[in-house]
C-alpha cells in the first residue's frame, strides 16, 4: 500500500503546496493526512465544480497547479468548468486531478457506482484528458510524469485511484462533539415521532443505511421512505419534486450536513416556494462520516440563519432527545415550510449494514406508498 506520508512528501517536492477537493473513501487515508500537516495549505470544497474553481484561482495568482481530489462520481461535476474554463481552448490551466475510481469493473462496490466505474476511461477520452492509473509499484514516478505533463501542456491530467491503495492514517484525537445524541438515535426519535402517512427522502451514506435498519428492526414498511443512495445534496431536491405532488402527506427530509452544504442553492429554491409540507432536517455532525469523518465546514456556519434567509418560514434548532421530541410534535402540523437543524455526534454502530433491498425495488415500494 502507498503510504499518505510519503505520497504527501513526495507531491511536496514536485511543487505541490495546495490540495483541495470533495473527500472520498478511496483514499481517507491521503485526505486525514491532508487535515492535519502543514506541507500543503488543504481546503475540503462543498462541491467538485467549487474545487475546480479554487485550484484555477490559485493557479491564476501563484503560476503553480494544485492538487484536486475527488471521487469519480464527483467528477461529473467538473465537465463544466474543466470545458468552459481549464481547458486549453479557454484558459489553459493545469491541476493535478486525483479520481477516486468506485465501481471498477469486475469489483464489488455499490449500484450507485457501477455506471460511473464501468464509463469513467471512456469519459476522461471524450472529454480530452490524458490520464493514468495509479499502481503502487511506480506510483512515484507517475507522479513526476503528471508534473511534467502540468508544465508541459498546462491543462489537466488525471491519476485514477483504485480502492485499497492507499494505507489508512489516523489523526489525532479532536474533542468530541457536545451533542448528546447518535445520528441513528435521533433517526428513531424522528421515526417515532411523526406520522404513519409521512414520506421520508435521506440522503445517501449513514443516514440511509441507519433508517433502513431502523424499519427493519421495527417491523416498519420501507414504503415511506427513499433511500438516496447515490447523488450526494440531491436529497432535498428529490424532496421538492415528491412535493409538488397534489397530496396531503407531510415530506420529511433527512439531510447530513456536507450534503446541506454542497447544494446549499436548493434551500433558496424550497425557501422561495414554500411548500408547506416540507420539513427538511438537518443531522449535523461536523464531518463527511461516509468517507472517513473528514470535516466539513458547518461548525462555523448557522443552518437556522440561512434557512431564515432563505425563506424558511419555521427554523429551530436542537441538541438533545427532549427537545427534539418537542419540536417534531410541532413541526408536523405547523402548516409552514420547515427547517429543523440537529446536532449529533459522529459515529455508527461497527455492524451497520445496507439496504437489502435493490434501487428499482425502493423506486416502486416508494410509489406505490405515496399513492395509497
Amino acid at each position: 500500500m502507498i503510504s499518505p506520508v510519503d505520497f504527501s512528501k513526495k507531491l511536496h517536492e514536485l511543487g505541490f503546496e495546495t490540495a483541495v477537493g470533495v473527500p472520498d473513501s478511496t483514499f481517507k487515508g491521503l485526505i486525514s493526512y491532508f487535515s492535519t500537516q502543514d506541507r500543503f495549505r488543504h481546503v475540503i470544497a462543498a462541491n467538485e465544480c467549487e474545487a475546480m474553481g479554487i485550484a484555477a484561482g490559485y493557479y491564476l495568482a501563484h503560476r503553480e497547479p494544485a492538487l484536486v481530489y475527488m471521487q469519480n462520481s464527483g467528477f461529473c461535476k467538473t465537465l463544466n468548468p474543466y470545458t468552459s474554463m481549464l481547458s486549453e481552448d479557454v484558459y489553459g490551466i493545469p491541476a493535478l486531478l486525483l479520481v477516486g475510481w468506485r465501481g471498477e469493473p469486475g469489483q464489488k462496490d455499490e449500484p450507485q457506482h457501477k455506471m460511473m466505474g464501468r464509463i469513467m476511461t471512456d469519459l476522461f477520452k471524450v472529454m480530452e484528458i490524458e490520464y493514468s492509473v495509479l499502481e503502487e509499484s511506480q506510483w512515484e514516478s507517475q507522479l513526476t510524469s503528471a508534473r511534467d505533463y502540468l508544465n508541459r501542456r498546462r491543462r489537466p491530467y488525471i491519476i485514477a485511484v483504485k480502492s485499497k491503495l492507499f494505507a489508512e492514517f489516523k489523526s489525532p484525537q479532536k474533542e468530541e462533539s457536545r451533542a448528546a445524541m447518535t445520528r441513528e438515535e435521533a433517526l428513531n426519535i424522528i421515526v417515532e415521532n411523526t406520522s404513519h402517512r409521512a414520506v421520508f427522502i435521506s440522503t445517501t451514506g449513514k443516514t440511509s443505511r441507519e433508517l433502513f435498519e431502523i424499519r427493519q428492526q421495527k417491523g416498519q414498511t420501507h414504503g415511506s421512505d427513499f433511500y438516496t443512495v447515490g447523488s450526494m445534496g440531491c436529497a432535498s431536491a428529490i424532496a421538492f419534486g415528491v412535493g409538488l405532488a397534489e397530496s396531503d402527506r407531510e415530506v420529511f427530509i433527512l439531510d447530513g450536513d456536507g450534503a446541506a452544504i454542497m447544494q446549499l442553492g436548493t434551500m433558496a429554491t424550497i425557501g422561495h416556494y414554500k411548500n408547506p409540507r416540507l420539513k427538511h432536517i438537518i443531522l449535523d455532525n461536523h464531518a463527511h462520516e461516509s468517507t472517513g469523518g473528514q470535516p466539513t465546514v458547518s461548525a462555523g456556519i448557522d443552518f437556522i440563519a440561512i434557512g431564515r434567509a432563505c425563506g424558511y418560514e419555521n427554523v429551530a434548532a436542537v441538541d438533545n432527545a427532549a427537545d427534539l421530541k418537542k419540536s417534531l410534535q410541532a413541526l408536523e402540523n405547523n402548516g409552514q415550510l420547515s427547517l429543523l437543524a440537529v446536532q449529533i455526534k459522529k459515529g455508527s454502530r461497527s455492524d451497520l449494514g445496507r439496504p437489502t433491498t435493490t434501487p428499482q425495488e425502493n423506486r416502486d415500494a416508494f410509489t406505490g406508498y405515496f399513492r395509497q
